[in-house]
């Protein structure tokens, strides 16, 4: 990726909510949950990525920003290097295999697991042993070229090397195909909890990944927007991976599991009023610069005309948009509001206290699905 501004500084900076969101989600899952794999994955992904930000930091202030000034400066680059792929392999890898239950779908699953084993593990030897310095995959910046690896093995053994890169990347790429599969299937047997789960890691998931092909897409531009675009698409997938473990750790512990129809169903219907408005602003503009420009000559009458219309109609179009997500995303909610007009309508005419009386205790039970209810009624 292209540098951002401050170099690798900067970018650890941006990389710090990352690091402390997965080892600490990491780290109380392992002490709730023991026996839980994700976990485990979680903080040894959080370490790695620890280990390879401290290291790439100081190899760029040894190799770059002051050289000479850290002693084996060019170890640590080996290092941030060698450690960056472990925490993609392990919670892209690995943890899509796991989640949420820590266990395979079958034990067929296995191959899986064999097979995501080596793109994890792989850049460990590919990136201590290569030809040259290559810095983190999490760094903002490259190394000099004088730098050279003084691991870097040469004939049979680099071939070794280069083809082990390959190799590792095919598998790489092999590998998506089932994890993503093995989500859906999982997806399609879960229900009630389950399913739950699986919704706050596709959530997350469907916002980094967009924003994470824009930035490799972008990856070679070195000026002008698209490097500008490359960089604000990086800190954007960054922030989006900080939010994964968060939201693993939410499904897992079962905090709040069923807000994410909620998280859902506000995240759609805001993107699709944001659309709507911004569309209705700039259409009752061109409007009335047509109508009411010639004759005003100016255009401000327009912009503030069109301005009051769109902040009357806000209001409306909200709750209309709303209306209609939560009828597919939020379908609990939207439920909820018809028992409840309902009984409201029903409420207005009836007078027999008995009859009021089962129908408060039904509604509250079809609303809100309680475990048990009852009515105290003081004469």
């Amino acid at each position: 990726m292209e540098a951002l501004p401050g170099g690798n500084a900067a970018f650890v900076g941006v990389t710090l909510p990352l690091v402390l969101s997965t080892v600490t989600v990491g780290a109380v899952l392992v002490n709730r949950l023991p026996r839980h794999i994700v976990g485990w994955l979680l903080l040894g992904g959080g370490l790695s990525i620890a280990v390879s930000i401290g290291a790439t930091a100081l190899a760029d202030y040894g190799l770059n920003l002051h050289p000479g000034s850290v002693p084996g400066a060019v170890w640590f680059a080996i290092l941030s290097g060698a450690t960056s792929g472990t925490y993609i392999g392990l919670l892209g890898g690995f943890v899509p295999l796991y989640f949420p239950t820590g266990r395979l779908l079958s034990p067929r699953w296995r191959v899986v697991v064999l097979i995501a084993i080596v793109p994890t593990l792989s850049p460990v030897i590919t990136n201590a042993f290569g030809s040259s310095v290559v810095g983190s995959m999490f760094s903002a910046g490259t190394y000099p070229a004088e730098v050279t690896n003084p691991l870097a093995l040469s004939g049979l053994g680099g071939q070794l090397i280069s083809m082990l890169s390959v190799v590792s990347t095919a598998l790489g790429v092999v590998a998506l195909i089932p994890l993503i599969a093995s989500l859906v299937v999982r997806y399609r047997r879960a229900s009630g909890i389950e399913r739950a789960q699986l919704k706050w890691f596709a959530y997350v998931g469907l916002v980094v990944l967009p924003t994470l092909l824009l930035a490799i897409v972008t990856g070679g531009a070195t000026s002008g927007p698209f490097a500008v675009l490359n960089g604000i698409a990086w800190v954007v997938a960054i922030g989006g991976l900080a939010l994964l473990p968060v939201a693993i750790g939410i499904a897992i512990l079962r905090y709040k599991l069923y807000e994410i129809d909620r998280l859902i169903s506000r995240t759609i219907s805001y993107g699709v009023l944001t659309a709507i408005v911004a569309g209705l602003f700039v259409g009752f503009i061109l409007v009335f610069q047509a109508v009411i420009a010639p004759l005003t000559q100016s255009n401000d009458l327009a912009v503030a005309g069109s301005t009051l219309i769109v902040f009357a109609l806000f209001a409306p179009i909200r709750r209309r948009v709303q209306r209609l997500v939560d009828r597919r995303f939020n379908r609990s909610r939207y439920d909820a509001e018809l028992i409840v007009a309902a009984f409201a309508r029903r409420l207005s005419d009836e007078v027999d206290l008995e009859a009021l009386r089962s129908e408060i205790l039904a509604t509250v039970s079809a609303a809100v699905e309680p475990s048990s209810v009852s009515l105290w009624l003081r004469e």
